[in-house]
């Protein structure tokens, strides 16, 4: 609906018949009109201002920061909460210490609220800066009367979901920069250093070991090869990105991350943990239930878990209860021990409580699960660095020897 706001230009004259000129955001021409009788000024003319290239693009340069996000989120929650009429605090948000685009967006959600959208659909308008969850959430919120506390809900959702990711981001960081630094210089060696050698392999017509065969091979092919090499891995990217874009694509690249060892059981982790937060999140700030497990399936992040997520969204319409239900379609992805943890939850009536326990349990545990990979994988990653650059030495040194040797007893 956002995107139906347009901008028209106006003329119109008041009372004393004085020619006033502006501009007005609205869906249509019956709105600027209504705008101008309630202003007591009679239009004259009204025009739809076409946007300009700049405006049109705008959107692909957008970027703000999760902090920023969160730092927005948090404060116009507290301004909803003191009883800040909704425009008004949005209008007090606008800094010089902003982000610029965060100020521009800003303006555009005032000016699409003050034209009668909706704030979910508002921010809909913006969806590089907010997200479906944060969009889902506000929507619910505006729905049950509740905006203060969902926002508030959602600022503590984010600062932990950047804790989560922070942590995650640590402990792969030191793998990441030794796998880089290893792939440079396996490539260097091959493409660069290798290759110098060969001359003096060649006069000296000695048998060469089989591993610098094997390097020479692979520095052949790059050679003599790389344009097939770099057109191969653009296509594949190119139909890699096409079908994730797909509904197909999307649901079995999911579905098969899920059952990767190591990163698929940390993925489920922060499914779980997401799905709780959320869920706990929307119905203790008093969204209905069914409107929670509506929203919770399109932002877990998954989208083989958030079609397991609506069948049980549609078998709780029909009176069924949500732990019966997760056991029936969840079973493979939530475990025993959580479901169960569910059903007295429901049981109880304190299905807040629960799910804060739960989200609190596999946060815990996807950071251990984390902290595990790197204590593994470091080692692994050093012994097989050190095995690369044993061979590639042995696949230079070796020949340089041997051809000393011939030249010697010659």
């Amino acid at each position: 609906m956002a995107d139906l706001i347009k901008t028209f230009a106006y003329t119109a004259q008041d009372s004393q018949e004085v020619i006033q000129t502006g501009e007005y955001s609205a869906i249509d021409q019956n709105s600027v009109v209504t705008y101008l009788a309630g202003m007591d000024l009679t239009p004259i003319n009204i025009a739809e201002k076409k946007k300009s290239v700049l405006e049109m693009n705008l959107s692909l340069f957008e970027s703000v920061s999760p902090n920023e996000i969160y730092n927005f989120t948090r404060q116009l929650a507290v301004m909803l909460r003191a009883n800040v009429p909704l425009i008004d605090a949005l209008e007090a948000m606008e800094s010089d210490q902003n982000n610029p685009t965060l100020n521009r967006v800003i303006k555009s959600v005032v000016k699409s609220v003050s034209a009668g959208i909706s704030f979910s659909d508002a921010l809909s308008e913006h969806p590089k800066i907010f997200d479906n969850m944060f969009i889902f959430i506000v929507k619910a919120g505006e729905t049950a009367g509740v905006l203060d506390k969902v926002m508030m809900k959602i600022a503590e959702f984010i600062k932990h979901d950047l804790e989560m990711r922070d942590g995650i981001k640590s402990a792969l960081r030191y793998p990441a920069i030794v796998m880089t630094i290893t792939i440079a210089v396996a490539v260097l060696a091959v493409v660069y250093l290798l290759p110098r050698f060969t001359a003096l392999f060649t006069e000296t017509r000695i048998e060469l070991p089989a591993m610098t065969k094997f390097y020479l091979g692979i520095d052949h092919i790059i050679q003599n090869y790389y344009p097939f090499i770099l057109f191969g891995i653009i296509i594949f990217i190119f139909v890699f990105i096409k079908t994730l874009q797909t509904k197909k694509g999307r649901y079995n690249w999911d579905k098969f991350i899920l059952s990767v060892p190591i990163f698929g059981p940390i993925i489920r982790g922060l499914s779980i943990s997401r799905f709780s937060n959320i869920f706990e999140t929307l119905n203790s700030s008093g969204v209905p239930i069914l409107t929670c497990l509506d929203i919770v399936g399109k932002t877990v992040g998954n989208t083989f878990i958030e079609f397991r997520l609506n069948k049980i969204s549609q078998e709780v319409r029909t009176g069924k209860k949500i732990a019966n239900s997760l056991r029936r379609h969840t079973s493979d992805i939530f475990p025993p021990h959580v479901l169960k943890m569910i059903e007295v939850g429901e049981e109880a009536g304190a299905m807040d409580d629960m799910m804060h326990e739960i989200a609190v349990l596999f946060d815990n545990e996807t950071r251990n699960m984390v902290q595990r990979l790197t204590a593994s994988v470091e080692p692994i990653i050093t012994v097989t660095m050190g095995i690369f650059i044993l061979s590639l030495a042995l696949a230079i040194f070796v020949p340089v020897w041997d051809s000393y040797v011939a030249l010697t007893n010659s």
